[in-house]
């Protein structure tokens, strides 16, 4: 009988070092190089599959898991898998087991956070892309970040590593918004815990790291909170693009001087009009804070790893090659 295969999406995220690990464990790697795939692609490149990686940009909905039907083991390559397998829960009801590498791209992100705070303080998207222009204005007077005030909304492992390089190695003054406090961060970095409000009111940086939003939730950041902050602050979302609303972001912008950068670029006309104030007031990167080498290896081992060790222990398959039981 031939070995279970494995579907492996996408283009980028899996190394082939990831690939050879799955057919280490005695399973067949099933490589798709697409990110796009559709709902029926989908739902064809998943026929008889046992287990499968989530290395691309679709979208598992309920009919694609509904239509799986020896699928077994699903592992998103990154952290937020809520966000992005809207079919994870109707998986799970089938059976199906739903992992995800929490921690994997945590220095990633958070480094890429830092980045975009440097970029936006010293104009330097705007600087870069003119600088070879021989008739181009100076370039705008930056601002330092040491001693200045960091708010991060959410303090898990992302938003730890971000007030531990901001407070330890930049020199900023650091507090956190969270459910609950963290104490032992408190001790070590020499942060403090606030209300969300507070934060909003002291803050000259407002970074967001909660985790992104659910279906019908209202977003993080509306025109209360904006109405709340000081102008000139500078918001960094390296998260999801929808934890702000996308009127009241354009309206604090335009009458606060509010300044951004995000990590992936939303739609709609709110979106547009906010490109057209230019990078050095607001600056929407391709998703790209999660997409290092290092994360990417370690993402999908991971992954690879769990979904191997979730058949192995599911019996990998029966003589008949049907479903052998509930996974939780």
């Amino acid at each position: 009988m031939p070995n279970p295969e494995i579907l492996i999406t996408g283009t980028g995220l899996v190394p082939d070092s990831t690939v050879e690990y799955v057919t280490s464990r005695d399973y067949t790697p099933r490589r798709i190089r697409r990110d796009d795939l559709t709902e029926d692609e989908l739902i064809e490149a998943l026929d008889g599959a046992f287990g499968y990686l989530i290395g691309g940009n679709e979208t598992p909905t309920d009919k694609v898991f509904e239509s799986s039907t020896r699928l077994r083991a699903v592992a998103f390559v990154g952290t937020d898998y809520r966000l992005y397998v809207p079919g994870w829960r109707r998986a799970r009801s089938l059976g199906m087991s739903v992992v995800s590498t929490p921690g994997a791209n945590t220095q990633s992100v958070a480094e890429f956070t830092i980045l975009l705070m440097l970029t936006q303080s010293r104009s330097f998207a705007s600087v870069a892309a003119s600088a070879e222009q021989p008739d181009s204005a100076p370039p705008p007077v930056g601002r330092t970040v040491a001693g200045k005030r960091l708010g991060i909304i959410g303090l898990g492992r992302i938003g730890k590593e971000v007030a531990r390089i901001a407070r330890l190695g930049l020199g900023m003054e650091v507090c956190y918004a969270a459910p609950r406090r963290a104490t032992d961060a408190d001790a070590e970095l020499g942060i403090r815990h606030c209300a969300k409000s507070d934060l909003l009111r002291w803050s000259d940086v407002v970074s967001l790291h909660r985790p992104g939003p659910a279906p019908q939730e209202e977003p993080e950041l509306t025109a209360r909170e904006f109405a709340l902050m000081r102008p000139g602050t500078l918001l960094v979302n390296t998260v999801h693009p929808d934890l702000v609303d996308p009127p009241a972001l354009l309206a604090a912008v335009a009458d606060r001087g509010l300044r951004c950068a995000f990590d992936g670029r939303g739609s709609g006309p709110e979106w547009e009009a906010l490109t057209k104030f230019g990078p050095d007031r607001f600056l929407a990167a391709p998703l790209m804070a999660y997409n290092t080498t290092d994360a990417n290896e370690t993402a999908s081992m991971a992954a690879a790893r769990s979904v191997c060790d979730i058949l192995d222990l599911d019996g990998r398959r029966t003589a008949e090659g049907e479903p052998a039981g509930e996974l939780k």
